[in-house]
């Protein structure tokens, strides 16, 4: 049951069949579409690095929304591709709003450009620029936040104080 995001509890119930035999397909078009119909989450329609459309946060929920891979950005380590994004990663960032009360601005999911191994690439990691409205390295409760992701799952957590993430948290799930 925790390997598939689910309350153990030490029953099969129908919830954790279903999980274990269609979920994460199943589960990451419904969290896409929950997140892309969020008040509380903005989605970046543009990349601070580049132009791009079809790779941007908005667009890579959108495409996951609707069964496919999100797309990478021309100009990073992995041009072209298509990613499917993790259930684990988008079921803490929908957490994080609905458990964890945050408004949220999302600028990469797997679009923009990161490090050569990163797991924005992988489809595990998702960088938030702004909390509450305020941008994160200008008062934002980032900490808070960070802490938060690490209670949701997330195995790596940087952001202002960790090198190239002053302006952004970054969450990044395990890998698959």
């Amino acid at each position: 049951q925790q390997a598939v995001g689910r309350t153990v509890n030490g029953t099969v119930d129908t919830t954790t069949w279903s999980a274990l035999l269609d979920g994460p397909v199943r589960d990451r078009i419904s969290l896409a579409r929950q997140i892309r119909d969020a008040a509380a989450i903005t989605l970046a329609t543009a990349h601070s690095g580049g132009v791009d459309a079809a790779s941007t946060a908005r667009q890579n929920i959108v495409d996951t929304a609707d069964g496919k891979g999100a797309a990478t950005s021309p100009w990073s380590d992995v041009p072209g591709q298509r990613v499917f994004l993790n259930a684990q990663m988008l079921n803490g960032l929908l957490k994080l709003t609905t458990d964890h009360g945050y408004t949220l601005s999302i600028s990469e999911l797997v679009g923009g450009d990161h490090s050569a191994n990163s797991r924005h690439y992988v489809g595990v990691a998702v960088d938030i620029n702004y909390i509450n409205g305020t941008h994160v390295g200008s008062g934002a409760p980032h900490a808070a936040a960070m802490a938060a992701c690490t209670k949701l799952g997330a195995t790596e957590v940087l952001g202002p104080g960790d090198a190239g993430h002053s302006t952004h948290i970054h969450c990044g799930w395990p890998r698959p």
